[in-house]
């Protein structure tokens, strides 16, 4: 019979889990309410595209103060933190009235759910062995790849028949429970709390910035994570209408949606990989390398067989998840005091690479080049992402 000793990782996993499913449930919301704030906040474009990117915004500028944070005060205490301010953040959209006001409000959700991917990887790192820690990122990584189908699903209905500030009202309520969840199942591990060396936040900082393996690491994961963030988020609509005109925009947004599903599927796979014994730098490389080759026959090669086309994005959403293996090379090359630290610092270069590469490819389609030639950066990109993975630290961790 499974004791309160045994049940306390999964439990504090599970809950971790979920407040990461929140947070992306909620990344998916600002496309679906686009229309609607404009009209309400009489907004331009430009407007409610940085109304959107507030989130974001908040939630890259979070990511080292969140690790330091993890560093300091534990899981716990963090996470209760960030499920409050999660949750003012939403009511506040809900009650905003005008554009500073909507934006204040997008910006503390943003800040909130910095702390909850982080949070997840915190939590698994404490309660978890090396051995199972890769498996377990990668299936929180499945199921919040879930929460961004349901958030475009379950939201786009909510919004049509009750409108966007009722719907916002409806998510807060979902946001206190979390919170409740939270105060009741998060604990820190005891030998965590009880052992943990208090380091100066700068040293601290300066420690993890100094880790080379950090930067290899989190430049992988840039280079991988951009056939999410650059492609599937925003340019690959844009590139199939541009090269197929005849194909209709439904089509059209299937074959993104099975990039999400091939990384959805391929997280875990690859750290199955990892845990049956493969070394994880050949993991990485093999990985890498496949996403270039997939992703470089669906923008250099014009595909007519429809099918054939599905299968190379679901492919390349499938070997660029390889991007999760980058928290378990980071992990290994800090000691447990700066995990926190190290985590969100390898997370905030993951996400810059929709901060950077999504208004870099719209400037060099703006400037005349096509999109065969734009989009080589990503070509460009997963290039380095392969040579960086041959010198990822062979000693950390299978």
């Amino acid at each position: 019979m499974l004791n309160r000793q045994h049940l306390m990782p999964w439990l504090n996993w599970g809950m971790a889990t979920t407040y990461v499913f929140f947070q992306f449930f909620l990344q998916a919301t600002a496309g679906l309410m686009a229309s609607q704030w404009s009209l309400d906040f009489q907004l331009s474009k430009t407007q409610v595209g940085s109304l959107s990117a507030s989130f974001f915004l908040a939630y890259v500028i979070m990511q080292i103060p969140v690790g330091l944070a993890y560093d300091r005060f534990g899981a716990r205490k963090i996470l209760i933190s960030a499920s409050i301010l999660l949750s003012l953040g939403t009511f506040g959209l809900g009650l905003s009235h005008s554009y500073g006001q909507a934006y204040l409000a997008r910006f503390i959700m943003g800040s909130g759910s910095a702390f909850g991917f982080i949070g997840m990887l915190y939590v698994t790192a404490s309660w978890f062995s090396n051995r199972h820690f890769t498996m377990l990122v990668g299936i929180s990584e499945t199921l919040a790849m879930m929460g961004v189908a349901l958030g475009e699903i379950g939201m786009a209905s909510l919004i049509t028949h009750v409108g966007w500030r009722v719907t916002m009202y409806l998510v807060g309520c979902c946001a206190i429970f979390v919170t409740i969840l939270v105060i009741f199942i998060i604990q820190d591990p005891e030998h965590v709390s009880e052992e943990k060396e208090k380091i100066s936040l700068s040293k601290s900082l300066k420690q993890v910035l100094q880790n080379p393996q950090v930067w290899l690491a989190g430049l992988y994961g840039f280079a991988m994570i951009s056939i999410i963030n650059a492609i599937a988020n925003l340019w690959g609509i844009p590139f199939l209408v541009h090269r197929y005109p005849a194909m209709s925009l439904y089509t059209i947004s299937t074959l993104m949606s099975v990039i999400f599903i091939g990384a959805a599927i391929g997280g875990p796979f690859c750290a199955w990989l990892v845990q049956c014994g493969i070394k994880r730098q050949i993991v990485m490389t093999i990985f890498a390398s496949l996403t270039l080759l997939c992703y470089s026959c669906v923008v250099y090669l014009k595909i007519d067989f429809l099918g054939i086309l599905y299968f190379l994005l679901f492919l390349t959403g499938f070997f660029s998840s390889a991007y999760i293996l980058v928290f378990g090379v980071v992990k290994d090359s800090v000691t447990q005091e700066l995990r926190g630290t190290a985590l969100s610092t390898s997370n905030m270069i993951l996400m810059m690479s929709a901060l950077i590469l999504q208004p870099l490819l719209g400037k060099s389609l703006e400037l005349h080049f096509n999109f065969e030639q734009t989009l080589s950066i990503i070509t460009a990109t997963l290039v380095i992402a392969t040579l960086l993975s041959l010198v990822l630290d062979k000693k950390a961790g299978k």
